[in-house]
């Protein structure tokens, strides 16, 4: 990166680059920058802009439809269908070339238009999500857009505000900044301006990293660095390298390398067999391309990427972006979810739920002392704060300290771990001090008991421990109040006033876990999926939470307990585990890792810097809209709104989008298998083939064409109850059993063919390919509907409109085609011919047939293997 004039070659990761600019004044880093206080003009600004880009740490890789249009035929099934019209084009046959290529084209098609649609929803709702900082340009202060800000920019901070990018103090008052992001640590850390270079680069005191948030106080700093040069910025490179490979590519791998198998070997045989007994190699070569465009599932791409798509949008309308379309159905296959109490299981929002003296009786004043102090506080109020003032609202505290006014404060600091307000009422000055126990403690000699001050001694001390490990057990977050009845004016004001102090009690404060949690963990439970936790929070707090959630802490066990066991040991027991606390990033990602080795497809859910390990080794990343830019960039999905409920409607969904893909891959599997093993003992015993190879990929082509409806399908409930994971072995024994028996059907229809028809002679060639064309297809199309539920069809399951109607329609232009292309006068070209009308009444007796031995089949499957998809 150049900074303004100087080549600089170093990444700004380099913490030796910024301990170089913190030893550096003011004027000198201005200097450097070539800014001013009164910061960049917009012309400047404009051209930094230009020069640096925008201010993201996660590179925005923009694509353009040629992007997807060629991505759309990278898919190993479409290349093997084009390889097979190069060879059929080379061997003469240019019609069957032009089908092969529209089956391909088909589904390239529709794979392009479905992932171009999602890629521009995707960027337009990210439009919609940014955020602001404020910015001094020619001396104004203007508030603009995070992503609009460039090295040099002047940026002004108060309570609240997110740093925008890697920025140098040059004023600082009380200020305090939250590096939780980073560090895991959720203590803020003061900062200060003024030359430092000392310590790493997450205390080097005037240095703020980008995403960090301000907790306190106010600033003024530079941005030094900007986008990808930020520290998180080159967080965000490591996270955009290629992940391992999750349960679907696992999947979607093992089914492909399965079928490429099946598929070279079958076409060997048909080769070798029908040239060997016909004696004509070029007729069978061509034969035997045919079959191998008929048992490639060409629509798979097509059928994965539409039901990936139609999920991802319903889940847009809930509120969740789905970054990666895959991860839908990652989603569904889960049966670990791991994710912080914090948000989740609880409101993210404390409530105060008892003030209690040393006794535990409720003592009023607790709540009038603690009122004031926190009404009085400046800078932005922090949750304890916002906690008491809406209880002493609602409970008219607020009208009792009127009379009340401030006189002077000391902010509270992380080393103190207190804050005291002095205020004054006529005459009478008062210090409020809330706090740390163990902090206020130490600074205090007195005590107040039913409204009487007197000597603090240790066994007061030790009752409040007990008491405050108590409240904590319970859950709850535990400060201390003491007064002091004087004040001796500004300067005598500071920390070491802090002392001679009368402790008054303790206030405890609740995060409640959200309504309906416990509901909605049973719902991920019925449904196959654990719900673990993993925090940062104590193991007393994260259990007492977790128990009133419904999750089981018997074998809880902290970051400790994890580090001493060995992964052996640690596998042996994770199963049984439900709460982690006091983990660290490495942790995280070690259990994630662990559960995964066991086998189960885990999904993440987490927010920060420190999380963002874990989000990229999980199956599923998951994150929220307000989570840091390396979280999101190592999630998979995104929630707009942070809701166990709708991770679950996303594992619902997964599931039936996995329902939908393996439907297709089934009756692909099962019908392609069927009529090829059929072929096969035709070209055994017939003068002929069975079917000609252009009539074979017409037949393909009308039958790809019905498969459009598959995701639009409907799931039978009881499908979407358990996790799925792809299994090859089950798809081969599916494929053998269910292939063989439509294989029956067919041989049926072969001796009717022959015996019943008359269609016995090579003159009598077009009538048995014509008759088969049709039946094969026919029975076929009613394999979807026997194999798309375990049920019953259309009684006890039924299709959904878009499915029956393209099926039924698919029948229709089944049995049209010989029809048309004979009147067409395209006899010669096809060698279809008009079926005389006795043949109808048979090919209803093969439907039914076939009906009927699929329904055996299927019983025996379910009840010997108890699964059907």
């Amino acid at each position: 990166m150049k900074q303004n004039n100087e080549n600089k070659t170093k990444s700004t990761f380099d913490v030796g680059y910024y301990k170089k600019l913190s030893k550096l004044s003011s004027d000198e880093l201005l200097d450097r920058f070539k800014t001013s206080t009164n910061g960049l003009t917009d012309n400047e600004a404009h051209k930094r802009l230009a020069k640096y880009g925008p201010n993201s740490p996660i590179k925005d890789n923009k694509k353009s439809w040629f992007y997807f249009f060629i991505t759309a035929f990278k898919d190993q099934f479409v290349i093997i269908l084009l390889f097979l019209a190069v060879i059929n084009y080379g061997l003469g046959d240019h019609l069957g070339s032009i089908i092969i290529v529209a089956i391909a084209l088909t589904s390239v098609m529709i794979r392009f238009v479905q992932d171009y649609d999602v890629y521009k929803f995707n960027r337009t709702l990210k439009k919609k999500i940014y955020n602001t900082c404020t910015v001094i340009r020619g001396g104004t202060e203007k508030v603009v857009k995070i992503e609009n800000t460039v090295p040099g920019d002047i940026i002004r901070f108060n309570a609240g505000a997110i740093v925008p990018g890697d920025v140098m103090l040059i004023e600082s008052k009380d200020l305090f900044v939250n590096q939780s992001a980073f560090t895991g640590e959720s203590v803020p850390v003061e900062k200060r301006s003024g030359p430092d270079g000392l310590g790493d680069i997450f205390n080097i005191e005037n240095l703020l990293l980008m995403n960090s948030t301000v907790v306190t106080g106010s600033g003024v700093g530079v941005i030094v660095a900007s986008g990808l040069d930020t520290y998180i910025g080159q967080m965000g490179k490591e996270f955009s390298k290629k992940r391992d490979l999750t349960n679907f590519d696992k999947g979607i791998n093992r089914i492909s390398q399965l079928l490429i198998r099946y598929m070279v070997i079958i076409c060997l045989v048909v080769f070798v067999v029908d040239g060997v007994i016909k004696n004509n190699m070029a007729e069978a070569l061509l034969f035997a391309l045919s079959v191998a465009v008929g048992i490639t599932p060409s629509m798979l791409p097509m059928i994965v990427n539409v039901n990936l798509t139609k999920g991802s949008k319903k889940l847009m309308q809930k509120k969740v972006l789905v970054k990666e379309l895959r991860s839908i159905q990652n989603l569904g296959a889960i049966d670990i979810l791991c994710t912080d109490k914090t948000g989740t299981l609880t409101e993210n929002r404390i409530v105060l739920q008892k003030y209690v003296d040393v006794n535990g009786k409720d003592n009023k004043d607790l709540l009038k002392y603690a009122y004031l102090n926190s009404v009085y506080s400046t800078g932005m109020k922090n949750i304890v704060d916002k906690a008491i003032l809406n209880y002493g609202k609602k409970h008219g505290v607020d009208k009792k300290v009127r009379r009340y006014d401030k006189v002077d404060e000391i902010p509270f600091d992380y080393e103190r771990k207190k804050s005291s307000i002095a205020v004054k009422s006529g005459d009478d000055y008062l210090m409020i001090t809330k706090g740390a126990l163990e902090k206020v403690v130490e600074c205090a000699n007195k005590i107040m008991v039913d409204g009487k001050v007197r000597k603090l001694y240790p066994a007061d001390i030790d009752k409040l421990r007990v008491l405050a490990k108590e409240l904590a057990g319970a859950g709850m977050q535990v400060i201390t109040l003491a007064i002091k009845p004087t004040y001796d004016g500004p300067e005598k004001f500071n920390k070491d006033y802090e002392s001679g102090l009368i402790v008054v009690g303790l206030i405890a404060f609740l995060d409640q876990p959200k309504v309906g949690v416990k509901k909605v963990l049973n719902k991920l439970s019925a449904a196959g999926v654990q719900t673990k936790i993993l925090t940062g929070d104590s193991l007393e707090a994260a259990s007492s939470i977790c128990t009133l959630a419904g999750i089981d802490t018997s074998n809880a066990l902290d970051g400790k307990a994890v580090d001493r066991m060995s992964d052996t040991k640690l596998k042996r027991v994770i199963d049984k585990v439900s709460v982690f606390a006091r983990l660290n990033p490495l942790q995280k990602e070690r259990i994630i890792r662990l559960y995964r080795e066991k086998g189960h497809v885990v999904g993440f859910m987490g927010d920060g810097v420190n999380d963002a390990l874990a989000l990229h080794k999980a199956d599923i990343g998951i994150s929220v809209n307000s989570a840091t830019s390396v979280a999101k960039e190592a999630s998979d999905i995104i929630l707009l709104e942070r809701s166990l409920n709708v991770i679950y409607d996303g594992v619902i969904e997964g599931r039936v989008v996995y329902g939908n893909i393996i439907k297709y891959i089934k009756m692909a599997l099962s019908g392609d298998f069927g009529d090829v093993f059929s072929i096969m003992i035709a070209s055994i015993f017939l003068p002929f083939l069975p079917l000609l190879p252009i009539q074979m990929l017409i037949q393909d082509f009308i039958y790809d064409f019905s498969q459009i409806g598959i995701p639009y399908d409907n799931v039978d409930p009881e499908f979407l109850e358990r996790p799925k994971k792809w299994d090859t072995h089950d798809l081969s024994r599916f494929m053998q059993i269910m292939g063989i028996a439509s294989s029956v059907v067919d041989v049926v229809s072969f001796l009717i063919f022959w015996f019943v028809l008359g269609y016995n002679s090579p003159a009598k060639s077009a009538y048995f390919q014509t008759a088969w064309f049709v039946t094969c297809l026919i029975t076929e199309l009613m394999i979807i509907m026997n194999v798309r539920t375990a049920k019953k069809p259309f009684v006890e399951s039924r299709p959904s409109k878009q499915l029956f109607g393209l099926t039924l329609f698919s029948c229709f232009l089944t049995i049209v085609t010989p029809i048309v292309l004979n009147l067409l006068g395209l006899k010669k070209t096809f060698d279809f011919i008009i079926l005389p009308s006795q043949y109808y009444l048979f090919l209803v007796l093969l439907v039914v047939l076939y009906f009927g031995v699929v329904t055996v089949i299927k019983k025996l499957y379910i009840r010997k293997y108890h699964e059907w998809l």
